[in-house]
């Protein structure tokens, strides 16, 4: 997921416009640029606007994402809100105004400390000479430890060598000049560069430009702990090559019987030995890359009733719902990543579906004892199948099983109770009869 830019021709197309007169022949103010980088992780997204203009929209800027602006040099009041799904809780905002002078260039981090965003304006130092670049950064991770930066020639490593930098929670390294070329980015705790937190594939520095380290806390993103943003006139999030994937299944076929789950035909023992229906396994350590992913039944590797590839995972966590669509006796597999990140003041909610009798499922909320008819879905969800996750305001709700298209309501209503922070699950599968539905919750439903 790269950082996406309003002005898309960058930070390049920028200085082409940082000099010029008005159309009355008045001497412009000059022009600035603003790169906006959102490194606030327990929000689902921050929302960005300047003085707030009557009729304008602010721009929703997601975790790890971010937005580049060009004004007029002078001062503004700029404006992050909190969104927030409740009528009755309008969220919060924060302001700052800083002064952005002409022919400069602006990083605006908006991270956070203690559940409160904190933007920190990092302004563009004077381009290296010649062959020389040149880096800086911020530790935007206020809950992590110190960390020692390594940047070294691809295929060099970090053994013998001295830090770039070593930087505190929440604190930056001012700019450092080195040779432009490729490197590779190591990050490891502070003092022990045995504990390394990341390291990435090459990556180029290059000559006459700076560029902006920021190590981001993806607090339970994925398996890996951390991610740096590359902020460039082309931005990128850097991965840690070397993050563990994980895999766990969940078993939704509708003869309820159990399966054995195996990777790359490995049954000696499989990955997961007789999977019991509708209980998701816990997360085992797959191998880096693409692998095969098999499903037998018990003890039977010779009848493969699954036999897929599970595209290439770094540093993520995924369940895999395997289950049957309507009127079809073949197991499928879907895959779905999942997201451990949890939110600082509303909750998260992934719908699956293993209910083969119907074709699809709405998946239906209303505050206690309201009208299912009259809500809208919060998803649609085939069988099998996985919805994205849904952020709801924490709170007592009644869930709906809904026959998607119809009114035919097939379960309901369950009472759920949500809690700030949580992440939450249920799949759907078939009922006692062939006109109803049933859910099974896990996640954080399940102490």
């Amino acid at each position: 997921m790269n950082l996406r830019f309003v002005a898309s021709c960058g930070l390049v197309c920028a200085a082409l416009v940082f000099t010029g007169c008005s159309d009355t022949g008045r001497k412009s103010p000059g022009k600035t640029t603003v790169q906006v980088a959102n490194a606030a992780p327990g929000f689902e997204y921050l929302e960005f606007q300047r003085e707030r203009p009557p009729g304008q929209d602010p721009d929703s800027i997601q975790f790890k994402d971010g937005r580049t602006y060009i004004y007029d040099a002078d001062t503004y009041d700029f404006y992050v809100d909190e969104p927030t799904y409740n009528p009755s809780d309008p969220g919060r905002s924060w302001t700052f105004a800083p002064k952005l002078d002409a022919n400069t260039i602006y990083q605006f981090i908006l991270t956070e400390v203690a559940g409160d965003v904190v933007p920190v304006i990092i302004p563009y130092p004077a381009p290296p000479a010649g062959d020389a670049t040149q880096i800086m950064g911020l530790h935007a991770g206020a809950k992590l430890p110190a960390m020692d930066l390594y940047l070294e020639r691809t295929g060099v490593g970090i053994a013998g060598a001295t830090p770039r930098a070593t930087v505190n929670p929440t604190e930056q390294f001012p700019p450092l000049t080195l040779p432009s070329g490729e490197y590779e980015l190591f990050v490891t705790a502070a003092g022990n560069p045995a504990d390394v937190w990341l390291t990435s594939t090459p990556i180029n520095l290059p000559a006459g430009t700076s560029s902006t380290l920021v190590i981001v806390d993806q607090n339970g993103t994925g398996t890996e702990r951390i991610n740096v943003l590359l902020l460039q006139a082309a931005s990128t999030i850097l991965f840690d090559r070397n993050a563990p994937s994980q895999l766990r299944t969940l078993n939704g076929a509708p003869d309820k019987a159990p399966r054995d789950v195996a990777v790359d035909s490995q049954f000696s023992p499989p990955l997961f030995s007789a999977t019991p229906f509708a209980a998701p396994t816990p997360y085992a350590q797959v191998p880096l890359g693409s692998v095969k992913v098999n499903v037998t039944p018990v003890g039977n590797p010779g009848v493969l009733e699954i036999d897929t590839t599970m595209a290439g995972i770094i540093g993520q966590r995924v369940t895999m719902l395997f289950g049957t669509s309507a009127g079809t006796g073949t197991l499928m597999p879907v895959f779905a990543v999942d997201d451990g990140r949890r939110l600082n003041r509303e909750a998260k909610l992934r719908f699956m579906n293993a209910a083969s009798q119907f074709i699809a499922i709405d998946f239906v909320f209303t505050f206690p004892d309201g009208d299912p008819n009259l809500s809208l879905p919060l998803t649609q969800v085939f069988s099998p199948g996985a919805s994205n996750y849904a952020t709801v305001h924490p709170g007592d709700y009644d869930l709906y099983l809904r026959n998607s298209a119809t009114t035919d309501i097939l379960m309901g209503p369950m009472r759920l109770s949500l809690a700030a922070g949580g992440i939450y699950g249920m799949l759907a599968i078939d009922g006692p009869d062939t006109a109803t539905a049933s859910a099974v919750l896990f996640d954080d439903f399940v102490p």
